[in-house]
């Protein structure tokens, strides 16, 4: 009898401590995730390197301190972004990337990297251009027809030929943090439109597929290859 009541007993402490356990655990994966991108974002623009080191020297002539320095010098730079984005946001926009495409597509090497990276912006900017709003999400199969399979990105609904053959490139998203990722060649026969949208993609990897069944539960499919014109004719218009 002593056997049961002490089995009971360490069973329900073992229930509580689960129940602890996944009550903090968003919590820990949403702390993990956040203090990654810090240690990532201070790799490149932390105080000891040369992006950081510039902007104390700059917070230094107002101040002695240089933690409070580097502080001041970030604080200039968002004050700068936020006079660019309300010139940008007043009609200037395109002025502003005409201007700057004037100048750094002159440079070979330069030029190369600044067009990949603006589209890459333009992708997540709803505002961007509209040859961007026809990317989409994707169901890639490996392997014969019921095989394993993963949902990616589509950058566009157009595919390209590869030795006769057509494929659709396709982006697959780092899980928890979907900032990097491997970019794919998928034969288009293997690639079908999923009725999903971006942001809801990269919710399933920033919850390792923990919110899977409620992003597919109305999704359909369909293959990958619809016309671009149409893509964009019914995405929503910007307000």
């Amino acid at each position: 009898m002593a056997k049961k009541g002490s089995a009971s007993l360490v069973q329900r402490l073992t229930t509580y401590f689960l129940a602890g356990i996944f009550a903090v655990l968003p919590i820990v994966i949403t702390v993990g995730v956040v203090s990654w991108v810090i240690n990532f974002l201070n790799r490149f623009i932390g105080p000891e390197t040369v992006l950081g080191d510039l902007l104390s020297r700059v917070g230094l002539q107002f101040v002695q301190n240089t933690t409070v320095a580097y502080l001041i010098g970030w604080g200039g730079v968002l004050a700068a972004i936020l006079l660019l984005g309300l010139l940008v946001s007043s009609g200037m926009k395109n002025v502003y990337n005409r201007a700057i495409e004037a100048i750094l597509r002159r440079v070979p090497l330069v030029g190369k990297v600044y067009d990949a990276s603006r589209q890459i912006v333009d992708m997540v900017d709803k505002s961007g251009d509209d040859k961007m709003k026809g990317m989409g999400v994707a169901y890639c199969r490996f392997g014969e027809k019921g095989g394993a399979g993963v949902l990616a990105l589509l950058p566009t609904p157009e595919p390209i030929t590869l030795n006769g053959v057509e494929h659709h490139i396709v982006l697959v998203p780092q899980s928890p943090v979907p900032i990097g990722g491997g970019l794919l060649f998928v034969p288009a026969e293997s690639v079908e439109h999923v009725d999903m949208s971006v942001d809801a993609l990269m919710s399933v990897y920033v919850s390792m597929g923990v919110t899977v069944p409620k992003m597919m539960a109305a999704a359909q499919m369909s293959p990958a290859t619809i016309d671009a014109t149409d893509r964009l004719k019914d995405s929503p218009s910007d307000s």
